[in-house]
């Protein structure tokens, strides 16, 4: 595909329980169109982890405004040090970073993301993104900022906790780049902490952090075109593959729902949004899976 053929991806609310985030993504969707921006704009329950995936092949830019997920015991909700791995939240699942990598689901086959090296990728009210959870800063906000930064490898990777998206109407409004639109902003970053050998920039209990090249720019409308969906779907299967976790949850699920139990033992998994579902061990070598919550 040439350069050029590409489009810019907008997930909101993916599950469908914040009208903010629900208003903020059409808001940034419609200001972009009305730009001429060509958009692929995921918004309540069409923000599946297959169709976010997909809109991120060979993105200009993707601008996520919705939750983050983490590991149960990885954070005690109370300001202590918080370790990853992150997600995105789909509407049917989550998008978890490992590394420099994403995976869909749990047990999916790891991927490096398909987007265009050098973009934006901009998250909104996302918890951990900025070292910060429901407004409460975690212990060690520039580790966790660069964790979930990693999962975006070669992006620009701008988060923050303000609302309106102000930094896309920054860049509509003519900033030329991070830098300028950094300045532009409410909060302006100017603090930055290096970690693991890479620049974190966020300031002492800001809301808002940068990780990447401040010379980098935002796409213009040029620059974007119609989606390809038939493109994007050769590469999503690509992605498509059966690891032995896979195997292990496909007959812990078959037993369950067949109610075949082979032992008393219990293994839970967290499913369907806030219910813990009892699973009995079915096959001897299943080992309890892992509790997953999800945090605003």
């Amino acid at each position: 595909m040439p350069s050029s053929e590409a489009h810019i991806l907008v997930v909101g609310d993916a599950r469908g329980d914040t009208p903010y985030m629900h208003n903020e993504a059409a808001a940034i969707t419609s200001q972009l169109q009305s730009k001429g921006y060509k958009v692929v704009s995921l918004i309540g329950s069409s923000a599946t982890t297959k169709n976010i995936m997909k809109g991120m092949y060979n993105a200009d830019a993707i601008i996520y405004v919705g939750h983050g997920a983490y590991i149960t015991g990885h954070y005690n909700m109370k300001g202590g040090a918080a370790t990853g791995p992150y997600a995105l939240y789909g509407s049917n699942d989550y998008i978890w970073g490992v590394g420099n990598q994403m995976r869909e689901g749990w047990y999916g086959k790891t991927f490096t993301p398909p987007y265009k090296k050098g973009i934006p990728v901009i998250l909104l009210h996302t918890c951990f993104s900025v070292g910060d959870v429901q407004g409460t800063r975690v212990a060690n906000p520039t580790q966790t900022i660069y964790d979930f930064s990693r999962m975006f490898p070669n992006a620009n990777y701008y988060a923050t906790s303000w609302s309106g998206g102000e930094i896309v109407t920054d860049f509509l409004g003519g900033a030329t780049n991070f830098a300028d639109a950094n300045s532009k902003n409410y909060e302006v970053i100017k603090q930055s902490t290096t970690y693991n050998g890479v620049q974190v920039w966020h300031n002492t209990n800001g809301h808002a952090a940068f990780v990447g090249n401040w010379v980098g720019t935002f796409p213009t409308a040029a620059q974007t075109s119609s989606y390809d969906d038939a493109a994007a779907e050769k590469w999503y299967q690509s992605t498509k593959g059966t690891t032995a976790s896979a195997v292990k949850y496909k007959y812990v699920k078959k037993y369950l729902y067949t109610k075949k139990v082979v032992t008393k033992k219990k293994v839970y998994y967290y499913k369907n949004h806030h219910r813990y579902v009892k699973y009995k061990k079915v096959i001897s070598y299943v080992k309890v899976y892992k509790t997953i919550k999800v945090r605003v």
